[in-house]
């Protein structure tokens, strides 16, 4: 199999927008009728973000592995050790590659909320953040599914995509994530913090081999009680 350089993606809003019931069920509305005001809001919400074009994007860099220790919670690339814990390392378990991913869904989530909370607009803010959140997942899901078909031709199999803060993997470790990717077109960053920019950005890796598995999220385990995987998998 051959080393690939970054490989980018570009999406509209409207390829990767969450539904009304992807946004209700998220921030726990899932059960109200068409006339509550909260459908009239993301209606709204909706309609100002569907001219956003091409600056939601995202893609992946594959890297080999040269050793996974499953019981130290440690993965080997090139000269950086990941230490993304046991749980995490088991899951990755059969890994010869690794897909180290990025996506964003650009500055206008972070734009639109900020101005939503100047005015005291406090619910559309959240609904807005809520449905960047389910944006980049969503955007995530089809750069997955682009990585799945690429590998078909080698018979390589993907696990799912864990993300630091995913698992108890440490959020700091970003900073080598971001490092093993070098430098990406998509422009995202990270601080000294290890928070990225744009805000509405997720990042992680997937493991490539013969013989992994893609097993369900781990929830039960995770102390990450804010994490979106959380959230999706018990609406």
């Amino acid at each position: 199999m051959s080393i690939t350089s970054f490989q980018s993606y570009n999406f509209r809003f409207q390829e990767v927008s969450p539904s009304k019931k992807e946004i209700l069920d998220f921030i726990g509305s899932g059960d109200v009728d068409e006339f509550y005001p909260t459908n009239q809001i993301i209606d709204d919400i909706l309609k100002l973000l569907s001219d956003y074009d091409n600056q939601i994007k995202g893609g992946y860099v594959i890297k080999e592995v040269k050793e996974l220790l499953i019981k130290e919670g440690k993965i080997l690339i090139e000269d950086v050790v990941l230490d993304v814990g046991v749980q995490l390392a088991s899951y990755l378990k059969g890994s010869s590659y690794v897909a180290l991913f990025l996506c964003t869904a650009g500055e206008a989530f972070t734009t639109l909320s900020k101005d939503y909370n100047n005015k005291g607009d406090y619910l559309e803010a959240y609904i807005v953040d809520s449905i960047g959140s389910l944006t980049v997942e969503n955007a995530m899901d089809k750069i997955q599914d682009q990585l799945k078909q690429a590998l078909t031709g080698d018979n390589l199999g993907i696990t799912n995509r864990y993300s630091p803060g995913y698992c108890n993997w440490n959020l700091i470790e970003q900073h080598d994530l971001f490092k093993l990717i070098g430098n990406n077109p998509i422009g995202m960053s990270l601080s000294n913090s290890a928070l990225m920019n744009p805000i509405k950005s997720v990042s992680g890796i997937i493991g490539i081999g013969l013989h992994v598995k893609k097993r369900d999220y781990g929830c039960t385990i995770c102390n990450n009680r804010t994490c979106i995987y959380r959230k999706i998998l018990n609406k």
